[in-house]
């Protein structure tokens, strides 16, 4: 796993509007210029962010991510996909300690 790689791509995808339409409009062939492992590739186009997290890729980059470009940008979903019961889902963070 490349995390500083997936962390470029993530920061890039949060911060460059040019970089976002592209991978609205083909997430796969965005992501193509990049040397990422397929999996990489899967948990970014999947938006599993307790995947990247998992893989070391910093919380605010994932958080940020998924509030630019998740289909739903709820941050309850945010917090189920990392696994947050109802009582951690309450409060706001990017990432749950266990």
């Amino acid at each position: 796993m490349s995390r500083n790689l997936m962390e470029r791509v993530l920061w890039q995808l949060c911060v460059e509007r040019a970089a976002k339409q592209r991978f609205g409009e083909d997430p796969a062939g965005f992501l193509a210029r990049f040397a990422l492992e397929p999996g990489e590739v899967q948990m970014i186009v999947e938006f599993d962010v307790a995947g990247l997290q998992a893989a070391g890729v910093n919380p605010m980059l994932t958080m940020g991510f998924w509030q630019e470009l998740a289909p739903q940008r709820d941050m309850r979903l945010y917090k189920q996909r990392l696994g947050a019961t109802n009582e951690q889902g309450a409060g706001f963070s990017a990432a749950l300690k266990g």
